[in-house]
């Protein structure tokens, strides 16, 4: 991924900050940890204002049974950041029951 070709761009509704912020929300569920990315943009490689975001491509996994606990938890697993961010879990036929919560709980359904 690069700026250079556009494959990374700028988030205009969140900025770095508020990124890694989450990010770092995320991982305090219990069980989470970085995929890939979580980190900002080196700066010098990009002239992206600070009121925008600006990180790498960031895949976190939180595990299922984590994420469902508390109503906490969940709704910072599920805060979408239309941008370059995303939450994975895993997931067997045993776990039916709680992607059906998890599904229900869900205002959106956008994640």
């Amino acid at each position: 991924r690069s700026l250079d070709d556009l494959t990374i761009g700028p988030v205009i509704s969140w900025t770095t900050e508020r990124m890694m912020a989450h990010k770092d929300a995320v991982l305090s569920i219990p069980g989470a940890k970085v995929l890939f990315g979580g980190k900002p943009l080196d700066p010098s490689s990009h002239s992206i204002p600070s009121i925008y975001g600006a990180i790498e491509p960031t895949a976190v996994f939180v595990p299922l049974k984590s994420m469902l606990e508390s109503p906490k938890a969940f709704e910072i697993a599920t805060t979408e950041l239309f941008g370059p961010f995303q939450v994975v879990t895993e997931y067997g036929d045993e776990d039916i029951d709680s992607i059906i919560e998890a599904c229900e709980r869900m205002s959106h359904h956008l994640t």
